[in-house]
């Protein structure tokens, strides 16, 4: 076997390892229960002004209080924004980080977040702008809402949009953390009451485990 071969079968196993892990360790609900409250918000409503049909799921990861940071453990608003920091600074998104940083930090976007180190320190609130492509359009005491699929300067209805959902919850009942990402994806734009299929299956797959691995990196600010 060649160095390409070595190298694409060291690949290989490294993907196969961390989609096991991600698998093993985080669990992931789509489509959402007709109830969900994301459903109710005025921001789902809001953008979705058509009420058009979603790719949407849930990533979910559950921490025993024990190994959470003392700091955080009492305090859902404080636990909900560090996993918000860590989902956006940590590991996963590190490659979209750098590409958005790249590609879209100038004059225009002056005042958005696009580093690594502002990501990891920003508080999240209303209005909240980074790598030209998401906004925080709504947050409660344990959730930061952002809206994502296109420029936050430009925003009209969008053929592919989106809103993110982060949360921390505490369960006293079981000395446990529920952190989640919650996405729904829809076209803004016109009527689309056939749910006309947003993203192929394999991109679709693929956004699935990327949601996996954003809470994993959000979850491991929570215990650092």
């Amino acid at each position: 076997m060649g160095v390409t071969g070595k190298s694409l079968s060291t690949a290989l196993v490294a993907v196969t390892g961390s989609v096991a892990y991600l698998t093993t360790t985080t669990n992931l609900t789509s489509p959402l229960p007709a109830d969900d409250e994301l459903w109710a918000t005025k921001s789902f409503a809001r953008v979705n002004r058509y009420s058009n049909p979603s790719l949407q799921d849930d990533a979910r990861k559950r921490i025993p209080l024990s190994k959470v940071r003392p700091e955080l453990r009492d305090d859902e608003e404080a636990l909900a924004i560090e996993f918000c920091r860590g989902a956006w600074a940590g590991y996963a998104y590190a490659p979209q980080r750098i590409i958005m940083m790249l590609a879209n930090k100038g004059p225009r976007t002056e005042g958005q977040l696009f580093g690594r180190q502002q990501l990891a320190s920003s508080n999240y609130e209303l209005g909240t702008r980074f790598s030209d492509h998401f906004e925080v359009v709504e947050r409660t005491s344990n959730s930061i809402t952002v809206r994502s699929g296109g420029s936050p300067s430009e925003p009209g209805p969008r053929e592919m949009d989106g809103l993110c959902v982060v949360s921390a919850k505490v369960d006293k009942a079981t000395s446990t953390v529920d952190v989640s990402l919650k996405s729904s994806f829809f076209n803004s734009k016109v009527p689309d009451p056939d749910g006309k299929k947003l993203l192929p299956f394999l991109v679709e797959l693929l956004h699935r485990y990327y949601a996996r691995a954003m809470v994993d990196s959000g979850a491991r600010y929570l215990t650092r």
